[in-house]
């Protein structure tokens, strides 16, 4: 589990579980959690959609749910799904700040609440965020001089959950970016593992 929320998330809603059961690439967009939910938006294909996990109740509310890109200010970006009698909006500013916010049919708000935790995708080409990138679904070499720790989650301090020694080929599942340490991070597979390694660690074969 992620190092500062130890609710484990059911597979494809959190960060640290396998996307394989997803065809085609699935790329994370944004993801955060609050105090009560994890909220993940991703893009299959051009197509984007979202997962809402009920952490208290350990239920999945909302799972591929088309999403779209609502049209705001510059200084944050905003997604939307509709499902059922509520619409449902994740936010994150210039800033790094997130918020999930749950607007019920006839205007009233069912939940509001910051987001943590939060990290985003990071398109292909030059980047703010450090370490190699390169596109999900391409085989990567590990380049840590020792071994590469693989994470349970997309950041230094989450659980350490296998590890994958120099040298060795990994597959990529997944690529974010992690606003707090800078860097991008890198879900893989090795030795029926899963995990997440830093960006600087992998260079594609």
């Amino acid at each position: 589990a992620l190092a500062t929320a130890p609710t484990a998330l059911p597979p494809t809603i959190g960060l640290h579980n396998t996307l394989l059961a997803q065809a085609g690439i699935v790329e994370t967009v944004l993801y955060f959690e609050t105090a009560t939910m994890a909220v993940r938006v991703y893009r299959s294909d051009a197509d984007l959609f979202m997962n809402l996990y009920n952490k208290a109740t350990d239920v999945v509310e909302v799972r591929a749910a088309p999403a779209q890109l609502v049209p705001s200010t510059r200084d944050q970006t905003v997604y939307t799904t509709t499902r059922g009698e509520a619409d449902r909006f994740a936010r994150i500013n210039v800033q790094g700040e997130t918020e999930l916010e749950i607007i019920a049919a006839d205007g009233s708000v069912v939940l509001q609440e910051p987001g943590f935790n939060a990290v985003v995708g990071v398109p292909s080409g030059p980047s703010d965020f450090r370490g190699n990138n390169f596109a999900p679904g391409t085989p990567a070499l590990v380049l840590s001089a020792e071994a590469a720790r693989l994470r349970s989650g997309p950041r230094l301090g989450s659980t350490i959950v296998g590890t994958a020694p120099r040298r060795a080929v990994v597959d990529v599942l997944d690529r974010v970016g992690n606003p707090e340490d800078g860097f991008i991070w890198y879900q893989v597979i090795y030795d029926g593992t899963t995990g997440w390694v830093r960006g600087d660690l992998l260079q594609p074969t």
